[in-house]
């Protein structure tokens, strides 16, 4: 499982390193990107349904939502629907900050797990951890941010590798956190603007 996560990683470094995205390969990731939004809002919508509960616990709710899915590992739980239902009903901004916080506290299961399974990664995949480490004093900073900012991107990935390298868990906190809620922040203003029609009840 780890190797496969360091295969995968690799391959996404080396292919934005040389620059052999294809077009075809961004028309794929448009048209997932497409269908992913398109259910997101779906969800939403549904969200937006059980307004009541957004109105009796708030922003503490975004937080903890956020932080909670966020936390779990390679294992993804869908939260990012509670941010556009949110959005829609309370401040938009205030929203994506709270979220933000959440998601940036949750995300550091992955970083820990990385850095507490090191002598692992060191002692069985040496040279895939040796060009991990390559890959993130080269690229560490963009490459948490490009992670936490598109959703299509498994964050824990990164973090993993994050924590296996030590990368600064400043920087590290830093870049999650400007990823993080810029999207946090497009998800809660779309809440904003195209949810304002449904019914609060």
């Amino acid at each position: 499982m780890i190797y496969c996560l360091f295969v995968s990683l690799s391959s996404v470094f080396v292919r934005l390193r040389d620059g052999l995205l294809t077009r075809r390969s961004v028309q794929v990731a448009i048209f997932v990107t497409i269908l992913a939004s398109g259910f997101l809002l779906l969800l939403a919508a549904h969200e937006r349904l059980a307004a009541e509960d957004f109105t009796r616990h708030g922003y503490l709710g975004v937080f903890v939502v956020n932080m909670v899915t966020c936390a779990s590992i390679l294992f993804p739980i869908p939260g990012e629907a509670i941010n556009v239902a949110a959005g829609s009903m309370l401040s938009p901004v205030t929203v994506a900050l709270v979220a933000t916080a959440g998601a940036t506290i949750g995300e550091m299961t992955a970083y820990v797990a990385g850095f507490y399974g090191r002598k692992v990664l060191m002692a069985r995949y040496a040279a895939r951890y040796a060009q991990a480490q390559t890959w993130m004093s080269r690229y560490g900073l963009f490459a948490v941010f490009l992670f936490a900012l598109v959703p299509m991107l498994v964050f824990d990935l990164i973090g993993i590798v994050a924590g296996s390298t030590r990368y600064n868990l400043g920087r590290f906190a830093a870049a999650t956190f400007a990823g993080r809620f810029l999207r946090s922040l497009l998800l809660s203003y779309a809440g904003y603007a195209l949810f304002p029609f449904l019914p609060l009840t």
